[in-house]
């Protein structure tokens, strides 16, 4: 199946081409939607449910509630849909497949660059055909990918405080817009630490089996492991040792997660 899918999202991706795109808000001047989002995530449904039977589907543009069904897509038609807007070139189709609330199957696809990240459960990681792995670079070595809340910017401060706790230690800092291209580069060792205050399950649900495929670590605070159906802090580090370094900051600003949806 892993292959129906790969054929699938680079068939969608196809449609990033479409430069007469209309432009919605979703609320904020920070939150839009594009036509192209919108033709995507339609595409994604129809071929992907396709391929399992009794399936749930859940997007980023739809929303749903399949919460429930033994197998179930996850999916963010863009993400990174303000760099598409802008044409920056850092833009993903993410789709991740969750089966007895753990994801086994997952694709991240950068149409710009031609860049397919994929993974199955117990077969590996790859980038177009290679298998990828996290780099073994300690915290002064490393390169801290992250983001303000940018939906909720009520929750901005202790994100500062920890960007800035971690930046004390770290070789540098990046923010890129897209979660799940940030996800997918610590996967393959072009960075080491991650953290992003509220993500959602679209946001991270393909990269985080790549990742942990990748030999990564990935995980939140609240819940032994990811959860599916609320948004949640994500940590995401190339070792151990970093994992546990990153989470003891986030633990130390934010002992419970302060939200609820």
């Amino acid at each position: 199946m892993l292959e129906q899918v790969i054929d699938i999202v680079r068939e969608a991706g196809r449609l990033f081409e479409d430069k007469n795109f209309e432009v919605q808000s979703k609320g904020s001047a920070s939150n839009n939607v594009t036509s192209v989002d919108l033709a995507v995530e339609a595409f994604l449904k129809e071929r992907l449910t396709a391929l399992i039977e009794d399936c749930g589907f859940i997007g980023e543009e739809s929303e749903g509630s399949d919460y429930e069904r033994p197998y179930l897509w996850i999916v963010d038609p863009i993400d990174g849909t303000a760099n598409f807007i802008r044409d920056m070139g850092l833009s993903a189709v993410s789709v991740g497949l969750v089966h007895g609330g753990e994801v086994i199957l997952g694709v991240v696809y950068n149409p710009v660059r031609d860049e397919m990240f994929y993974a199955e459960k117990g077969k590996g990681a790859f980038l177009n055909g290679q298998p990828i792995r996290v780099s073994d670079r300690d915290v002064e070595h490393s390169i801290f990918c992250t983001a303000m809340s940018l939906y909720n910017k009520s929750l901005a401060k202790p994100c500062f405080n920890i960007i800035e706790k971690v930046y004390e230690r770290c070789d540098d800092i990046r923010r890129l817009g897209t979660a799940a291209l940030e996800l997918v580069y610590l996967a393959c060792g072009r960075s080491e630490l991650y953290f992003e205050m509220r993500v959602f399950p679209w946001d991270f649900a393909g990269a985080e089996i790549i990742i942990r495929e990748a030999g990564g670590y990935i995980g939140t605070i609240g819940y032994e492991r990811t959860v599916f159906n609320r948004p949640i802090p994500l940590i995401c580090a190339n070792t151990k040792e970093n994992f546990d370094y990153l989470k003891k900051i986030v633990l130390d600003e934010i002992p419970v997660i302060p939200y609820s949806e």
